[in-house]
């Protein structure tokens, strides 16, 4: 049985932090490479950000995605902060193609047929260097998300806002 599994949504929602947590009781994790990629692009003064050159950003990370997937342990269970399919996600609500690089990447990476969702939560939404988009933007890249997985075949199931702790253990609970 395949136990990789995507954690996703909206930017903003927890996603990290239940990765986190569940690094706390041992679990491989792999963590998100966008924020660091942005972060990184900023103090280079580079232009491969979301808001300058999606495409290529979206390719950069689509490539490390694959990595981090291909380079994860073959045995045993392991959560993924996104999936090369937010990328989809990412370019579709901007108009923009699917790349072939990314559709590459797409076929390199077999999941659990389950992914995890966190919702928008207002109360827990902060912005930041890497973050800039608002809440109501949050909301449309979370409806993105979902249907592009919803559109690939995964069953989607939703985090409830509970406590970091409590959401980790509803995860673990579905697995």
């Amino acid at each position: 049985m395949n136990q990789k599994y995507i954690i996703t949504g909206g930017p903003g929602t927890g996603k990290t932090s239940i990765i986190n947590e569940l690094k706390k009781r041992g679990f491989n994790c792999i963590d998100e490479v966008s924020r660091e990629i942005i972060a990184d692009q900023i103090q280079r003064g580079g232009t491969i950000l979301p808001w300058e050159n999606q495409i290529a950003f979206e390719n950069k990370i689509a490539n490390l995605r694959a990595k981090q997937y291909l380079s994860s342990a073959v045995n045993g269970i392991c959560f993924f902060d996104r999936s090369v399919l937010d990328c989809v996600a990412y370019l579709k609500l901007s108009n923009l193609k699917t790349t072939p690089e990314i559709i590459n990447n797409i076929k390199k990476c077999n999941f659990n047929s389950t992914v995890f969702y966190t919702p928008i939560w207002e109360e827990i939404y902060k912005n930041d260097n890497e973050r800039k988009e608002d809440i109501e933007m949050s909301t449309k890249i979370q409806q993105n998300i979902l249907e592009t997985y919803t559109s690939e075949g995964y069953k989607l199931i939703e985090i409830p806002k509970f406590a970091i702790t409590e959401r980790a253990n509803f995860i673990l609970s579905k697995i």
